[in-house]
């Protein structure tokens, strides 16, 4: 009787990196011990001393507490978007393309496409896109391209994507390229450029008139966008034919602690047809 080989699973990380979890843990640990070796006997020491000793103390041991905390909150979250935990991330991307008015054929353009789970989702349910997926794929990121090209394989749509290196700031494009766009949670970590909405209006330029688009980021958050209604008066200046912003923290099932502001209280959606 011939073996079954167990078919691999995609690799699609996760927003909360486990490099950050062990630097919480790393920054824990680290305290701790510096606390504990910090009440070893020593040598008499003046008064002077003995209180910058109690001070360094109280911060190592704040140390403790903070990065305790933040591994604590940090891994709940990990788990929460995990595609094999909560799989809070592959909700988030069904509720990017649900908005997607688009028809599923010709070219679309995933925008940041980390590990690629966004641009395979669409090659999944429009059997007739071609989908390409950018990103520039920087050290801050547990995603690379030959991790993308692998991950689309795995689901069998490797021959209808293409991962390139790129920048969101200046797409590698042609005016009006591709029938739809979409991006997920990039434009604010978009280093390159510090003006946010111009990252919006040069996606929009690479959509070809009558094309939709889905672009989801913390729109809400005045210190990376400014003002709601600034940004909603920049919008209608882009002259697309139909362009709507909306929050979403609240139109997708996920756990209440990730509503807050730490997480996603600020996220919107800008969509339509330009």
């Amino acid at each position: 009787m011939e073996e079954k080989t167990e078919r691999p699973s995609p690799d699609y990380g996760n927003w909360v990196p486990k490099r950050l979890l062990g630097l919480c843990a790393a920054v824990f640990f680290i305290s701790a011990a510096l606390l504990a070796a910090s009440f070893l006997p020593c040598v008499r020491t003046s008064a002077a001393l003995r209180a910058a000793l109690w001070a360094l103390r109280a911060v190592l041991a704040a140390l403790c507490c903070l990065a305790a905390i933040s591994f604590k909150i940090l891994y709940r979250a990990h788990r929460d978007f995990s595609y094999s935990g909560g799989r809070l991330s592959d909700k988030i991307l069904d509720y990017v393309v649900e908005n997607l008015r688009w028809d599923g054929r010709g070219k679309i353009l995933d925008i940041g496409c980390g590990g690629g789970a966004l641009a395979v989702k669409i090659a999944k349910r429009f059997p007739e896109a071609e989908v390409t997926g950018l990103d520039y794929w920087g050290l801050k990121w547990d995603y690379c391209k030959e991790q993308c090209e692998k991950n689309a394989a795995i689901e069998g749509v490797g021959e209808r994507i293409k991962f390139i290196r790129g920048d969101a700031a200046e797409l590698p494009f042609k005016d009006g390229e591709f029938d739809a766009a979409v991006s997920n949670f990039v434009f604010h970590e978009v280093g390159s450029q510090p003006d946010k909405k111009l990252l919006v209006k040069e996606a929009l330029r690479v959509v070809k008139p009558g094309g939709g688009f889905v672009f989801h980021d913390l729109f809400y958050r005045a210190g990376t966008y400014g003002s709601t209604s600034a940004l909603e008066a920049y919008l209608l200046e882009l002259g697309a034919a139909d362009i709507r912003m909306k929050k979403t923290a609240g139109e997708i099932d996920m756990p209440e602690y990730l509503r807050g502001k730490i997480f996603l209280a600020t996220g919107g959606m800008i969509y339509g047809t330009k």
